[in-house]
């Protein structure tokens, strides 16, 4: 989604990552390998948990998981899968997005 942030903005989205990680490590990466849009912290998971998307010993790491919120709070699509290669494609998401 990094590579097409500016199709997204185009089409009225605003994009989030949620990354279950600590504020420092956040902060390294995002220093280290600069994001287009916020990637915040989720150390206890709390945000992981509320979405259902939970590591697996099977996929090797984090669930890869996409979400289309509208600006109500409702949940418009929801993709969890178990491998990374699972992540829907870019094109489905921004119909989505259009749709809304």
């Amino acid at each position: 989604m990094r590579d097409d942030h500016e199709r997204f903005t185009e089409a009225g989205a605003r994009l989030v990552t949620v990354a279950p990680e600590s504020p420092e490590s956040v902060a390294k990466f995002v220093r280290d390998s600069p994001y287009p849009f916020p990637l915040l912290p989720d150390p206890d998971h709390t945000v992981f948990d509320a979405y259902d998307v939970i590591s697996t010993m099977m996929s090797l790491g984090q669930r890869p998981a996409d979400f289309v919120i509208d600006r109500d709070g409702i949940v418009r699509f929801d993709s969890i899968g178990t491998q990374q290669w699972q992540i829907p494609s870019i094109d489905n998401v921004l119909q989505v997005v259009s749709a809304l």
